[in-house]
């Protein structure tokens, strides 16, 4: 989108009312925010991009997937991404919005303290979204991975289908290992430098006492505590998914071993029916087109049998026999 599109937002205020629906340009909060156009570039991307977090003189730029965040001092403005794209709004970004102005407040049970600084307290309640939306997402994952693994033990005849179900969920939980991750990377960035930890500080340094390199003691529990957060439900995607790779390679190797033992059944059944053609092709022979005039004699015909079943007992004792040492080999 071009510097003059309208981004249509949402302005909250420090108490977490609503302001009604308004539009800016992208060069209008270029102007009045006093960011740069490199820092606008992702927050009208359809996709839900990378996340992260960008820290300037008075404004923190927030973007956690389908969250795109503008947090001032006293102020935020949620951007809608939804009204930009013909898309459904996003999971992470219906939860941030549903408990706002509760988790502003300090209301008791959604876990941000009310002691922080506005900016600190938006912040938190972005990342309580993103976390508390992968892990349940996580959660859901791992409770239909446990059925599925639970249905292989039990119900052989349904293995093609619980693989296939087992092969979904694997997708499913390494996209949200992927985003899981990318989400303890971005904490991390700001984890890993002083500075930018200090600079978040916006209300303090509204009011002219902008902090210390080293005074950033709330920031730094507020994002180690997602840091480990999302980092668990890296660790825990990351195990289960290695749970169902080795049931799916159990049940291959089981797979495996069926089609073989279907294999040499196959080759003993091929082995009989050559003892009987080869036995039966000499009694074709002279019955249908050699004047043998066996035809007169009694014990002939029973001759003629005992000939047939010893060749064909003999063709596929021999035959038996190189299959087993075959199988021998092979093992």
């Amino acid at each position: 989108m071009s510097g003059n599109a309208s981004m249509p937002y949402t302005r909250y205020d420090d108490r977490g009312t609503a302001v009604p629906f308004s539009k800016l340009t992208k060069l209008d909060i270029v102007n009045k925010y006093g960011l740069s156009a490199r820092d606008l570039r992702a927050l009208d991307v359809p996709s839900d991009g990378f996340p992260h977090i960008l820290i300037r003189e008075s404004t923190l730029l927030i973007h956690m997937f389908s969250l795109r965040l503008l947090v001032q001092a006293d102020q935020m403005l949620f951007f809608h991404l939804e009204e930009v794209t013909p898309q459904e709004p996003g999971i992470i970004s219906r939860v941030f919005r549903r408990d706002l102005e509760g988790k502003l407040r300090g209301d008791p049970g959604l876990g941000v303290s009310v002691g922080l600084p506005y900016e600190l307290r938006v912040l938190e309640a972005a990342l309580a979204a993103v976390t508390s939306t992968l892990e349940a997402e996580y959660v859901l994952a791992k409770r239909q991975a446990t059925k599925t693994l639970q249905m292989v033990d039990k119900e052989e005849g349904e293995i093609h289908s619980n693989l296939r179900t087992l092969l979904e969920l694997v997708r499913e939980l390494a996209t949200i290992e992927k985003r899981a991750r990318q989400v303890r990377s971005a904490v991390q960035d700001i984890l890993n430098t002083d500075e930018d930890m200090a600079a978040m500080y916006l209300s303090d340094k509204q009011a002219g006492k902008p902090h210390k390199v080293d005074n950033h003691q709330d920031v730094e529990y507020l994002l180690e505590a997602y840091y480990k957060a999302s980092d668990a439900v890296v660790q825990e995607a990351a195990s289960l998914m290695g749970t169902i790779h080795q049931t799916e390679e159990t049940i291959q190797a089981i797979l495996d071993v069926r089609r073989n033992q279907i294999m040499v059944l196959e080759a003993k059944i091929e082995i009989l029916m050559l003892g009987m053609a080869a036995a039966t092709l000499v009694a074709g022979w002279y019955g249908m087109n050699v004047i043998n005039y066996f035809e007169e004699s009694g014990p002939a015909f029973a001759g003629l049998v005992s000939f047939c079943l010893v060749s064909i007992a003999f063709i596929s004792r021999y035959g038996l026999r190189q299959l087993r040492q075959i199988q021998k080999m092979h093992l």
